[in-house]
């Protein structure tokens, strides 16, 4: 397993997405995804990284020793979290209700900017199925395979950013499905910072 792997797993458990992660360890989205795409095999950051994740920087960094570190110190900074509120929205109408997003640092972020949305339907991205719950940053770049949330006509679904050079693209996991073309008929209405699912559906 890569530092690559180790970084997209831990990922995965904490449910951040790389622009989440860019903005908890204060660091440049470009370099997270260099990372994440065995571009770069280390970085100077690691340890903030880790910090964010909750894991060992030793396990990120090398795989070496326990995924998780359990003496008093480092259990401290995994339990310290806060709770910040983002107000739901259906489409573009703001509910009544608000979504507690928890915040994996000791210097919490400004979420003013953010938005939850219920995902209701089936996006073609296995990372936002139907049923989960996005947090998404209105003013955060789109950066090339983020997970963006998009309104197409009348039409609002979960889609992967492409950088394609001249022209950027919205793309589903489906190869098959044509790539999208963003264009003013397409509102990119932000990045998504954070996800929430079930790994396993109740039966």
């Amino acid at each position: 397993m890569t530092l690559a792997d180790r970084l997209k797993e831990a990922m995965k458990e904490r449910g951040l997405t790389q622009s989440a992660l860019a903005k908890e360890a204060d660091m440049a989205q470009s370099m997270i995804w260099k990372l994440i795409s065995g571009k770069a095999a280390k970085t100077g950051k690691l340890v903030d990284i880790a910090k964010v994740l909750g894991v060992r920087p030793e396990w990120l960094s090398d795989g070496s020793g326990d995924k998780y570190q359990m003496d008093d110190s480092d259990i401290a900074i995994m339990h310290y979290s806060h709770s910040m509120a983002v107000k739901i929205y259906d489409e573009e109408n703001e509910t009544n209700e608000v979504f507690m997003v928890p915040v994996f640092s000791e210097s919490p972020k400004d979420l003013a900017s953010c938005r939850a949305y219920r995902i209701t339907q089936n996006t073609g991205c296995s990372e936002a199925p139907e049923g989960t719950l996005i947090v998404i940053d209105k003013l955060v770049e789109a950066a090339n395979n983020d997970l963006v949330y998009a309104r197409i006509g009348k039409n609002y679904s979960v889609y992967r950013y492409v950088q394609g050079g001249s022209m950027d693209f919205l793309s589903v996991d489906d190869s098959r499905v044509p790539l999208i073309a963003v264009s003013p008929n397409v509102e990119i209405i932000g990045v998504i910072v954070y996800l929430f699912r079930e790994m396993k559906r109740r039966r």
